[in-house]
């Protein structure tokens, strides 16, 4: 495939306003990323999902440094979770190494997850609606000794390794997991539940693209000039993310969501 600078700006340009939506609206940025290589690209599933994972550890490092400074997230709390994420991830590529699935049932299963993103966008409207929250507060008060919270984290652990499975399977982060479980299960403020998943992603991130690069199908190209516009459009995401309006933002993000999963199906040939 040739690339023109125009492609290259495209790239940039995709890159950072899917850096800005998934920071503000909390979207996971594969299931973008994925969708446009594959429907608009004609770029094969597979090296999409794998080039989507190279892509996210740019995004999510940015993004989960910010969060780190701004005192929206636990680490401790963060690493714990990846390793089961991370558990969930290896799990998936054993899985794969036995029972291959080709790019068309992957179009399904993925299509399926962006509707699940799409709810999770929706639900994410009345969180935010409802809530009254210090996030700051919250994660200074964070303590792994009670018993309720250890009670929780064992309810939250197969959905962590749910969300690393579908991870490496779909190269989309499992934020559609990783959020509502520690704002359902924890009992998190929506803010640190982002910011929580986003960390998730990123170190899970990590382990899936060690496995790509030995193993997998990544566009180096295509993914370095996607990381580049993510980098920075979750900069910006992360700085005016507590000053903009997000209702109408998870809105449009949930329709295009929508949009994007019923033309994966129409796109499945089998």
């Amino acid at each position: 495939m040739n690339f023109s600078w125009e492609i290259i700006f495209l790239l940039i340009l995709l890159g950072f306003g899917v850096g800005i939506l998934k920071t503000i609206a909390g979207a996971g940025g594969g299931v973008f990323f994925v969708s446009f290589m594959v429907l608009f690209m004609s770029i094969p599933f597979d090296v999409a999902r794998d080039t989507s994972i190279f892509v996210m550890v740019i995004g999510s490092l940015t993004a989960f440094t910010f969060y780190l400074k701004q005192e929206r997230t636990n680490l401790k709390l963060v690493l714990i979770f990846s390793c089961f994420s991370i558990l969930g991830s290896f799990l998936c590529w054993i899985f794969l190494l036995i029972y291959p699935i080709n790019n068309e049932i992957l179009k399904i299963i993925f299509s399926i997850a962006v509707f699940f993103t799409a709810a999770n966008m929706i639900l994410k409207i009345f969180w935010d609606i409802k809530k009254n929250e210090n996030v700051s507060k919250y994660c200074e008060a964070f303590e792994f000794d009670s018993e309720e919270i250890k009670k929780q984290l064992k309810i939250g652990v197969p959905f962590f390794i749910l969300a690393g499975f579908l991870a490496h399977l779909l190269g989309i982060g499992g934020g559609i997991i990783n959020t509502p479980s520690c704002f359902l299960i924890l009992g998190m403020p929506i803010h640190a539940s982002t910011a929580t998943s986003t960390g998730i992603i990123f170190f899970t991130a990590i382990f899936n693209v060690v496995l790509k690069i030995l193993y997998g199908n990544i566009n180096y190209f295509v993914g370095v000039c996607l990381a580049l516009g993510a980098g920075l459009g979750a900069i910006l995401g992360s700085k005016i993310s507590y000053k903009m309006p997000k209702t109408y933002l998870q809105a449009f993000v949930a329709i295009v969501l929508i949009i994007l999963g019923l033309e994966m199906i129409i796109s499945v040939k089998l």
